[in-house]
């Protein structure tokens, strides 16, 4: 099977933590977003992986020839934003059409019954149970089967919503409807969506898809979930856990950290060559080397090489950032 995963996107809504670093590369519980994606697949029978990359690309593409140098990786640059129907379009042009594609949203980690996709007898959509349908693409089940998809819609008729996995067996099927939805120009929301063209392969090509429940969905796209998916992966999934001083668990301290004097966790991520001195930090994620001097650290997320002293608060700081206060005696 090929994987295509798109990763092209600005990351407005972490911003000013992707000033400096795209969004696959931003830190969570001891791994980057993009290297918890590789571990989830890491299980499938992969043949190639189809990276969509644009904005800070070239450093995906030196991260993943650093990490992971024996992927089969082609590499798609996307020129232009034109919805998630036109990036996968644009990642799976030169996709042989008999191929079996899994298409794997690079914002977001899954945790799914790999075995049953990797059987590759049955097209899937990952589907998901909500409080607000409103936000996301919805699929409507039948008989165990998809027979119809929208795209936010303003009144829902599920709470099923569609999670961004969906593993199409031959290709070109979904590739011909993208192609479609872009020769005449079919938008929704003034964009090119997946979900449209998914859409038109069940109702026009009346493709058999089943809806696949996701065990764990975490989302990556916003400062609140990315700090929610840093405490859920360091509950249930991180086993490189950190058991020394004065830490309150679940929580990832890489080996080269210095902690003294201070109260760590719960839920808390800290990088290599970090010192955390006369500190408080909890359900934050800190980067790589960072300083904390006599500082209370709550709710935050910490770009590499920031230096905090003296100050109390939620900080969201982009790398090479400093907040200095006023030292109390």
């Amino acid at each position: 099977m090929t994987v295509i995963i798109p990763l092209a996107g600005y990351g407005t809504r972490l911003k000013p933590l992707t000033h400096e670093i795209p969004k696959p590369l931003l830190n969570v519980a001891g791994d980057t977003v993009l290297g918890w994606i590789f571990k989830s697949i890491s299980s499938l029978s992969v043949s190639r992986i189809v990276l969509l990359v644009g904005y800070r690309g070239e450093q995906i593409q030196e991260w993943v020839g650093e990490n992971y140098p024996e992927l089969n990786v082609k590499w798609v640059f996307q020129k232009q934003m034109k919805g998630l129907g036109h990036a996968i379009w644009t990642a799976g042009k030169g996709i042989p059409l008999e191929k079996d594609v899994l298409i794997y949203l690079g914002d977001t980690i899954f945790d799914v019954d790999w075995a049953e996709i990797d059987k590759g007898a049955k097209n899937f959509i990952a589907v998901k149970e909500v409080e607000d349908p409103e936000r996301f693409g919805i699929a409507e089940i039948k008989n165990g089967r998809v027979i119809d998809m929208v795209e936010k819609p303003d009144n829902p008729t599920s709470n099923l919503a569609v999670v961004g996995l969906y593993y199409i067996k031959r290709w070109g099927r979904l590739f011909s409807c993208l192609n479609q939805i872009i020769e005449m120009d079919m938008k929704t929301k003034g964009e090119y969506q997946l979900t449209d063209a998914l859409r038109m392969l069940i109702r026009e090509e009346k493709l058999v898809m089943e809806p696949l429940s996701v065990k764990g969905w975490f989302d990556c796209g916003t400062k609140k979930t990315l700090l929610k998916t840093n405490a859920a992966l360091l509950l249930n999934h991180q086993r490189d856990k950190f058991k020394k001083g004065t830490v309150k668990e679940p929580c990832y301290i890489h080996n080269s950290a210095v902690i003294r004097n201070s109260i760590i966790g719960p839920f808390v991520s800290i990088g290599g060559n970090s010192v955390i001195e006369n500190s408080c930090v909890d359900n934050s994620i800190i980067g790589s080397g960072v300083t904390t001097l006599n500082a209370k650290v709550h709710n935050s997320i910490i770009g590499d090489r920031v230096e905090i002293k003296n100050s109390e608060g939620v900080f969201h700081l982009a790398s090479d950032s400093i907040v200095i206060g006023k030292e109390v005696e």
